[in-house]
């Protein structure tokens, strides 16, 4: 019987460690700022009472330590207890995780709608 002998197997590439990629770590970032915002987010007994509902957009802008230094409601939602809502939900759910480093500048200009559903 003839001798077969093991061919040498060649070793694959040693990788680092995996990384977040810079494509990934901004919309993964902006997935845990809407997140939390949701954890965080009330129905005013005011507006449950009249059966208010709407999406306030809210623009708000954070500094690299994800504290909030401005925010303004630039729709509104129909309803002036669910857009003060919006306002109250950011003080409350802060400080968000700070901006990944991929994103320039000293602060961070966002743009969320909060949408609000008698449930």
């Amino acid at each position: 019987m003839p001798k077969v002998e093991e061919a040498p197997v060649a070793a694959a590439p040693v990788q680092a460690p995996l990384s977040m990629s810079d494509s990934n770590a901004i919309p993964s970032w902006k997935r845990k700022v809407v997140a939390l915002l949701e954890r965080n987010k009330r129905y005013p007994a005011a507006a449950r009472a009249h059966n208010d509902r709407g999406t306030a957009q809210l623009a708000f802008s954070l500094d690299r330590q994800g504290k909030v230094t401005a925010a303004r409601v630039t729709k509104s939602s129909g309803s002036v207890a669910l857009d003060q809502e919006a306002l109250d939900l950011l003080r409350r759910a802060q400080p968000f995780p700070p901006p990944p480093a991929a994103m320039p500048g000293a602060q961070v200009d966002l743009t969320v709608p909060v949408q609000f559903n008698v449930r």
